[in-house]
């Protein structure tokens, strides 16, 4: 008989077996996400780190004395998406021994908490390396949001025959902030359009602009800008991805939170020439990784960044709820 349970202390160890193993499955798939959690204590030390936030709790499913599977999650509230649950990448694990649908027991009894507070979205990251539990979150109303991925740089080669003659790439510095201010909107109107639909508001736009001219001073950010004559062409931007608690970030790695190709330039090549330039010029920083991410229904994205060669390993996926479970019961 499955019992389930609030995590208490005597749950930890079996929990952080769970996960240290999970991870070890997950490597087979992607040899690249960091070896170290492979061993129980380290696994252990990042569900500890989970569990010390003030806002996260979690439930365990027994069997006997036998922890067989464990949910984290976080209790959340932002002006995107209101009040809502995140369960993180390391928030889920269950036995090899169970079968995968286990899962929709755990998230069950978690969410009757959840609804009964009134938190009616719920978000996942979910590793991929494992189809048949991303296939239960699918089955419980879950949907696709965002997709990361790795590249890997040891091999990377630029295609000797790619190159655009007219367009020239620099450094990024101090003097590119009104210029940076410029660019800052292309991704986000291009999200708002057909197919994303990804609402942006006028405070977002203002906040978003602020941060990209705040690049130009970042001492850590490598920033790279593409212009063809006086016009800008387009723009990347990197930064250390330094986490020595994460499960999903490569060592030596750094992440690209940012970048585009000016809308009016689109389909000419100039995005997969700075594309390339900048992965050479990563490589020659001394990176091994890099890791990027994209909005799913973001039809360019989802195109353009597997076919440079970015591999997903990691998915987030969200459900919402309608809120008027929360008084219609037909009654």
């Amino acid at each position: 008989m499955i019992q389930f349970v609030g995590v208490e202390e005597i749950h930890i160890r079996q929990m952080s077996a769970l996960l240290a193993k999970r991870h070890e499955k997950e490597r087979r798939v992607f040899p690249y996400l960091p070896q170290i959690f492979e061993e129980i204590d380290e696994a252990e030390n990042v569900i500890r780190k989970e569990l010390d936030k003030p806002f996260v709790s979690g439930i365990v499913a027994v069997r006997g004395i036998d922890v067989i599977g464990y949910l984290l999650y976080e209790f959340k509230e932002d002006t995107d998406r209101g009040r809502y649950i995140l369960m993180n990448y390391e928030s889920v694990a269950i036995s090899d021994k169970e079968h995968p649908s286990l899962l929709r027991l755990l998230y069950a009894d978690a969410g009757a908490e959840w609804i009964q507070h009134g938190y009616f979205t719920h978000v996942l990251m979910i590793p991929l390396g494992e189809q048949a539990l991303v296939e239960q979150w699918l089955e419980q109303g879950f949907s696709y949001e965002q997709k990361y991925a790795i590249l890997q740089l040891e091999d990377f080669e630029a295609p000797e025959n790619l190159e655009h003659d007219k367009v020239a790439i620099r450094r990024g510095g101090r003097m590119d902030a009104p210029l940076l201010k410029k660019v800052a909107l292309w991704n986000s109107i291009h999200q708002a359009a057909a197919p994303s639909w990804h609402p942006i508001t006028k405070e977002t736009m203002e906040n978003i602009k602020r941060s990209y001219m705040d690049l130009s001073e970042d001492k850590e950010a490598f920033l790279w800008i593409a212009e063809l004559g006086e016009r800008v062409a387009g723009f990347h931007v990197y930064f250390r991805k330094e986490d020595g608690t994460s499960l999903s970030a490569p060592p030596n790695c750094a992440v690209l939170p940012a970048a585009s190709t000016n809308p009016d330039m689109r389909g000419k090549g100039i995005g997969r020439v700075l594309a390339n330039h900048c992965f050479e010029e990563m490589k020659k920083e001394g990176f091994d990784y890099l890791y990027a991410d994209w909005h799913t229904p973001n039809q360019i994205a989802s195109y353009f960044w597997p076919q440079l060669g970015f591999e997903p390993f990691m998915i987030r996926m969200s459900r919402k709820i309608d809120p008027r479970i929360a008084w219609a019961h037909g009654d």
